[in-house]
């Protein structure tokens, strides 16, 4: 089993079994039990054991920006009303978050040089690859090396229940001509497999697929574990992903 579920405290998490095993790094994806709006940074906190004020949050626009945290950066939580989908950094003790309920968390991980990423990746940041532009970030801030960096796609809704309409299903077929099976068509409709197309845009940048885990989980079926805006009906909740270094 590629994710594992994981109870502490009264709160039901998610991790990569691959990514867990390694001692450097604590990551982890929430669900809606046990975690409410008003705690979920705190037991973050506490499952990572590090400061709530370690914890980075942006402000996230479903776009392709990605913020580098580095050293220069003295105080965490100003960044929350900057404007970034995605994080990445090789600074031990911080929290790198991502907001979602349905869009695709993306988990990247450099083994050799220690650097680590988060991205949230909805159909606009998966049209305008923002996993490919996370990948060609860490190859030319950290130096990274293809063959060592590991990349989870987290629970997000699947093919079998985000139904699109024609318009976004030509869009994506007219960019992304080369990658097959990427519409499921059934009883005359049509659904967008965001899985499929991130691991595409993965394997394009020439990340080895042994370096690419898939949950393959869904959560607008998994609504008791899960929130899922499409299947809510436009929720305000969301589920964090969430991952840091260990010094």
């Amino acid at each position: 089993m590629p994710i594992i579920e994981k109870y502490q405290d009264g709160v039901l998490y998610y991790q990569f079994k691959r990514i867990n095993d390694l001692k450097f790094i604590k990551h982890l994806f929430t669900s809606k039990i046990g975690w409410e709006y008003g705690n979920i940074l705190d037991k973050i906190s506490d499952i990572f054991k590090a400061p709530r004020a370690n914890i980075i949050t942006v402000k996230q626009v479903h776009g392709t920006d990605i913020m580098v945290i580095d050293s220069k950066i003295q105080n965490y939580k100003n960044l929350s009303s900057i404007e970034a989908d995605g994080l990445v950094t090789n600074i031990p003790n911080i929290i790198l978050t991502t907001y979602h309920a349905d869009c695709v968390p993306v988990y990247f991980l450099d083994q050799a040089k220690k650097v680590i990423g988060i991205a949230h990746s909805g159909w606009r940041g998966t049209y305008a690859n923002i996993t490919g532009n996370m990948i060609e970030l860490m190859e030319e801030n950290y130096n990274s090396n293809k063959e060592y960096i590991v990349i989870g796609i987290g629970p997000s809704i699947g093919s079998c229940c985000y139904e699109v309409g024609k318009d976004l299903a030509d869009k994506f077929t007219e960019r992304y001509p080369k990658f097959d099976n990427i519409l499921v068509k059934k009883s005359g409709r049509v659904y967008l497999d965001l899985w499929k197309i991130n691991y595409n845009q993965i394997r394009e940048k020439g990340i080895p697929v042994d370096n690419i885990i898939l949950s393959n989980i869904c959560t607008s079926c998994k609504i008791d574990r899960f929130h899922s805006y499409r299947r809510e009906r436009g929720t305000k909740n969301r589920m964090v992903a969430a991952i840091g270094l260990i010094d």
